[in-house]
């Protein structure tokens, strides 16, 4: 009997450096903890700057019948009515070709949130049998990039290029946010979705 599907979302604890699949391999210095995540993507600068947000699904589930695109912009466009939800109404979703990069915040892939151009909300899946796990960042406050470079051994360049490419929730509304409420009302924007996913 397959499991119900899952959602949960939370705002970031510790700072830490989370690294993409196909990254495990890389030599770090150890300026912050690592982890290892199992689906693709660039790193991560996780920490309280960053809401995580997740949906495990059955591999039986409707919204996996259409893949891992369909899936992302589903994730997506949750995201995007609960920013919406919260007076941010300049975001949209990205829907050109995927851009890689090493870190997260300076690709872009179909189904991600960009507020002018810049990454508001990074989005990742893991495709297994018994199941599929798709994740979400999204930035409520400028992160320090510089931490995530001098842990990857990347220029003071790479820095700024990553403070270019993104942009925070905080910085949109110009104003501090509640991070716990923020996950709360993101959790319930999850759970109601999977309630009707169709």
């Amino acid at each position: 009997m397959e499991k119900p599907p899952r959602a949960w979302a939370l705002p970031g604890g510790k700072p830490a450096v989370v690294l993409g699949r196909s990254q495990h391999a890389l030599e770090l210095t150890r300026v912050l903890p690592i982890r290892r995540r199992a689906s693709g993507g660039g790193a991560v600068l996780a920490g309280p700057w960053l809401l995580r947000a997740a949906v495990r699904l059955p591999r039986g589930h409707v919204l996996l019948q259409h893949g891992p695109g369909s899936l992302a912009r589903w994730m997506g466009r949750i995201h995007l009515g609960w920013l919406q939800a919260h007076g941010l109404h300049g975001a949209c979703l990205y829907e050109d070709a995927g851009q890689d990069h090493w870190a997260c915040f300076a690709g872009q892939s179909p189904g991600e949130v960009m507020v002018a151009g810049r990454k508001l909300t990074g989005i990742a899946q893991r495709w297994q049998r018994a199941g599929v796990l798709v994740s979400a960042g999204t930035l409520i406050d400028p992160p320090p990039w510089a931490l995530l470079c001098d842990a990857l051994g990347r220029p003071a360049s790479d820095a700024r290029e990553l403070d270019r490419a993104s942009i925070s929730l905080s910085a949109c509304r110009g104003c501090v946010v509640d991070a716990p409420a923020l996950a709360e009302s993101l959790r319930t924007a999850l759970l109601l979705a999977l309630a009707a996913p169709a």
